[in-house]
């Protein structure tokens, strides 16, 4: 311990050590660098974004330095000078100055003693015109220096990240400036020689446009240290560019590609062969880029910037989907678990019937012993001979007995009493363990429904994410052409229907235009509709539409009497292409039977809206009326019909419903529930079936027939026209109210099929 301790210091030491040689040199660089012949703003931005103590003692010294070795006796004076103004400054005020304050600073230094030296010429146009570009580049770059030498923040907005790597780049471009002069045998220039490798790197591990963003950057660096034409800005670009075309062929392909560029550019800008030795430089580039190994240049890519494909949100989605589904697995093992060990229910015989009659009557009868021991077997044989009678009517009468045992026995009429009353608690207390054992295995199935809901949310999870960046790209470009600043986003859900969102301020510009969304419909390649949501909003959803359209009719009646009908209906579409009509009859009429039903239709439009599937719905709906009906009565029948408006393929769900009908031309097909009540067992009935244009289903509840015969009703649907299912609906109602009269509510809803036009 006390070893790490004493080399805490020496540790912290050195790396202190190395931050102060780093800014040293990189102040020397920076104060040499010059642009434009004999100015040097970098040395003096540079100081103003160094912090105070030593790191500020050492940034003086190199900036000085390097303003003394690389310009005349009055050029370093002015930049020692304008340092030593700085660094005064900003340390006599260093508790207390804002974070503007350094690059004001470095401002009014660099005004006032630029505006010396202005003065001395006499203010010739070009000298002042300099200075004031030397004046706010020297300000302006002690944010990008500031930004670029502070800590690296993974947790910063997107934003200053892209400003900090902005800064670091620029950081870098002057860096290479101070050594573009610096020349090996008098032709190669280290500065450029470093460029052309840095543009190399980024074009082949990063893409073809960073590339020509670094060139551009790098390119007018070297134009700037060199104080002529534009050239090493054209030719970066223009070489990162052809050699970006072949940066996914291999290497050598791509240093070729980009010596040709470099070749070209050189061709373009020939005069005297004044420009020769960028070929000379590009030719060294290439040689110490070729030799660069593989592994050192994958670990420098990380510090590229990259576009986001989101694998980073794939794998988040994957782990998400593994947690899911270890969840469903522990709610499946809890529902096998419960089941297990609730084991086998005790049910009462119909021996214990006589055994307990017989202990309250006979022990205490003075011939008891003759009964149950002189003649045990005739007595068993007669207790055996009540047991079916006992079975199939509940009780036993005097008369049910032999006569030779209603003449022995002096307590026969008690025992007949005893054995009905022991009978009627045997059946009672089977009734309500019937009823404790419904009711658990309604509570156990919650769990298996729970283990199914997050299996088939696990899957979805899993799913493919299929973002359709191409239709994005093409939709951000439409709507650029229209000046809408937006955030685009094109995707398709789980069942394959494309799905656009378009979040701006500026929507109003896109709708001014009556046939908008025909047009936003051609950019795309599919018809669109409007999804649910304000358009007037910033938000705009729009969906794939789907090529089949469904009208609903719907007509009702209420029972005779009363004012309220048990019967509800819901019909809505969902973001999948999903359209799902429901009926639900609510046990009597009135407003608790109402309540009921709309309470199902309810949870059941949830559960759908949420991607919850009808199979895995009607079940837990049907166990929760299980365990709510305390008294057996609450309960409530569903009647779903789903239908997909993309390909027709319907399903038909009915749990305790009416039949349902479907008319093809004249022909009607029945439909019929199993007859089972949702309570008892939950047991649900489905349909596979196709909604062809021109198809009509049909959904009724049970008031509509009031009995089995519904002959005449498939002949009414077989009459009716269906092009009009509103018309159809009451006229449904009407017939039936003239057939069967008012004896209990009455609900139609008719579903016809066409395509879209």
């Amino acid at each position: 311990m006390k070893e790490n301790v004493k080399g805490a210091p020496a540790k912290l030491d050195r790396v202190k050590a190395a931050e102060y040689a780093a800014r040293f040199t990189m102040s020397v660089m920076l104060g040499s660098a010059r642009i434009l012949g004999s100015f040097s703003p970098f040395g003096a931005a540079f100081l103003g974004a160094a912090p105070g103590g030593v790191a500020g003692v050492v940034t003086l010294a190199g900036t000085c330095l390097g303003a003394l070795i690389s310009g005349g006796v009055a050029t370093s004076v002015k930049y020692i000078a304008a340092a030593i103004l700085i660094w005064s400054t900003l340390h006599f005020f260093a508790d207390a100055c804002p974070d503007w304050f350094p690059m004001a600073v470095v401002f009014g230094v660099m005004a006032v003693v630029g505006a010396v030296f202005a003065w001395d010429t006499g203010w010739e146009l070009k000298a002042t015109a300099l200075w004031v570009v030397e004046t706010f580049m020297a300000g302006g770059f002690v944010y990008f220096y500031s930004s670029a030498l502070s800590p690296i923040d993974g947790a910063l907005r997107p934003e200053v990240r892209a400003a900090q790597t902005a800064s670091l780049a620029i950081l870098a471009a002057t860096l290479l400036m101070s050594l573009a002069p610096v020349e090996l045998f008098g032709v190669l220039s280290i500065g450029r020689c470093a460029a052309v490798v840095a543009v190399l790197f980024v074009t082949y591990r990063g893409s073809m446009g960073m590339g020509c963003v670094c060139g551009a950057v790098l390119g007018a660096a070297m134009d700037l240290a060199q104080g002529g034409v534009p050239f090493f800005t054209m030719s970066y670009v223009f070489s990162a560019v052809i050699a970006g075309i072949f940066s996914r062929s291999g290497r050598l392909p791509f240093l070729l590609g980009y010596f040709a560029g470099s070749s070209l550019s050189v061709l373009w800008y020939w005069g005297g062969h004044r420009w020769m030795m960028a070929l000379y430089e590009t030719f060294a580039a290439l040689v110490i880029f070729a030799l660069l190994p593989e592994e050192a240049m994958t670990k420098a890519a990380v510090f590229l910037p990259r576009s986001v494909h989101g694998y980073g949100f794939l794998k988040a989605r994957e782990y998400t989907r593994d947690r899911v589904d270890m969840c469903a697995q522990a709610f499946k093992k809890l529902y096998e678990t419960v089941r297990e060990s609730a084991g086998a229910d005790h049910t009462d015989s119909t021996d214990v019937i006589f055994d307990r009659a017989a202990e309250a009557v006979c022990r205490s009868c003075p011939h008891s012993a003759r009964c149950w021991q002189e003649k045990y077997v005739d007595t068993v044989d007669v207790m055996n001979g009540l047991t079916p009678i006992l079975v199939s009517r509940g009780s036993v009468e005097l008369s049910d007995l032999p006569e030779h045992f209603t003449e022995s026995c002096d307590r026969v009429e008690s025992l007949v009493s005893a054995i009905n009353a022991e009978a009627r608690t045997v059946m009672t207390r089977r009734q309500y363990r019937a009823r404790l054992r419904e009711s658990r295995e309604a509570a156990f199935a919650q769990y298996d429904h729970i283990s199914k809901l997050l299996t088939s949310l696990s899957r979805e999870l899993g799913g493919e994410i299929t973002v359709e960046t191409g239709l994005e790209r093409k939709l951000q470009k439409y709507l650029r052409g229209l000046a809408v600043s937006s955030s685009v986003a094109v995707f398709r859900v789980r069942s394959g229907r494309l799905r656009a969102e378009i979040s701006s301020p500026s929507l109003r510009l896109l709708r001014r235009d009556e046939l908008w969304l025909d047009k936003l419909s051609q950019v795309l390649g599919v018809r669109l509709c409007t999804g649910d949501g304000d358009l007037s909003s910033d938000t705009l959803v729009l969906l794939e539409a789907e090529p089949l359209a469904v009208h609903v009719g719907e007509a009702n009646a209420k029972k005779s009497g009363e004012t309220v009908s048990g019967d509800r209906s819901l019909c809505f579409r969902t973001d999948e292409g999903m359209l799902y009509v429901i009926l639900s009859d609510g046990m009597g009429s009135g407003p608790e039977a109402a309540r009921m039903s709309g309470a199902a239709l309810g949870i059941l439009e949830r559960f759908l809206r949420a991607g919850v599937t009808p199979e895995l719905a009607i079940p837990i709906l049907a166990d929760l009326y299980l365990l709510r009906g305390g008294d057996g009565l609450e309960c409530a029948t569903v009647d779903l019909l789903g239908v997909n408006m993309f390909t027709g393929e319907a399903s038909l769900y009915k749990c305790g419903a009416a039949p349902s009908y479907i008319k093809r031309g004249k022909g009607v097909k029945r439909l019929a529930s199993p007859g089972v009540s949702p309570r008892r067992g939950a047991r649900k009935m489905s349909s596979k079936l196709s909604l062809s244009p021109g198809s009509v289903a049909v959904m009724a509840s049970d008031g509509l027939t009031a009995g089995p015969d519904d002959r005449w009703l498939r002949d009414a649907i077989g009459e009716l026209d269906g092009d009009d299912p509103g018309m159809m609906a009451r006229e449904l109602i009407g017939r039936a109210r003239e057939r069967v009269g008012g004896e209990d509510d009455m609900t139609v809803i008719a579903v016809a099929c066409e395509e879209r036009k």
